[in-house]
């Protein structure tokens, strides 16, 4: 039996930085993939399921090489891997569902993701 994919954004590989915050501390990592719905990023800090959190993006600015482009959200967390905090585990890999995303930052988000769709 085959599964039917549940998302109805494209996602792209991705290798941005990200600051999560919400619950007791602040997460950073690295962007595995995005879409416009949401991130799936790396962490080495673990954020329980359903935590609201806010998210700071890097998105490389595509008409200035080198630069980047701060982009903010809102969103949950929706599936953490591990499922429990682990003191033996040193990455833990979030998948958040944007909850909020200021019209500014979606067409910041929405052209590099087109850009990664079409490289």
């Amino acid at each position: 039996m085959a599964l039917n994919e549940r998302r109805k954004a494209q996602r792209v590989d991705a290798n941005l930085a990200v600051t999560v915050r919400g619950g007791p501390a602040e997460a950073k990592g690295k962007a595995l993939n995005i879409s416009a719905n949401g991130i799936y990023f790396e962490s080495s800090y673990f954020l329980s399921p359903l935590t609201k959190v806010r998210i700071d993006l890097l998105i490389p600015d595509l008409d200035a090489p080198k630069k980047e482009t701060p982009v903010t959200c809102d969103g949950v967390v929706v599936r953490v891997e591990p499922e429990r905090k682990d003191p033996a585990v040193s990455r833990y890999n979030v998948a958040i569902f944007f909850t909020l995303v200021p019209e500014s930052s979606r067409k910041i988000l929405d052209r590099y993701i087109r850009s990664r769709l079409s490289s």
